[in-house]
């Protein structure tokens, strides 16, 4: 419970240091970064101690600084590049896609877990997602985005 109070509390700070590297680097810059930071946290997860308290703290604090930012990035992000007519269907596919991952990353946890008999593999099972999430985002073109989405036309919009 300790760890995760310190996660939530943790957030709101990670937003604001978020939103000003996102000033500096752009957006997708910094969702890059906390991708990064993600991969090395599964991996720091994966070597902590068992019955030692302080490094789950530690990693809550990581965790919290990242996933403060993250979330309203990735929103923010989208929307940009989104047309503002369609705006609610464009961010139903996004919540469609957020639902796939709530599913498929405990889905391969318990399975690698499971296969396993441990927890320790399945922590960095989840980092496959992160790559891939980082690849893809790689490959996105935002300017394009940007300017492709005054060319849409939609009908009774």
């Amino acid at each position: 419970i300790i760890a995760f109070l310190i996660t939530q509390f943790v957030a709101f700070f990670g937003a604001l240091m978020f939103g000003s590297l996102a000033g500096r680097v752009g957006a997708k810059g910094a969702i890059l970064v906390s991708l990064v930071i993600w991969i090395l946290v599964a991996a720091a997860a994966y070597f902590l101690p068992e019955g030692q308290a302080l490094p789950l703290y530690g990693l809550a604090v990581v965790v919290g600084f990242v996933l403060g930012g993250v979330q309203a990035l990735s929103r923010s992000l989208y929307g940009s590049m989104i047309p503002e007519e369609a705006s609610a269907e464009f961010y139903g596919f996004y919540s469609v896609f957020s639902k796939f991952s709530a599913i498929w990353g405990p889905l391969v946890f318990a399975v690698v877990s499971n296969a396993t008999g441990s927890g320790r593999p399945a922590i960095l099972s989840v980092v496959g997602f992160f790559v891939i999430g980082f690849v893809l985002l790689t490959r996105v073109d935002v300017d394009q985005a940007r300017a492709s989405r005054e060319r849409w036309v939609f009908e009774n919009a």
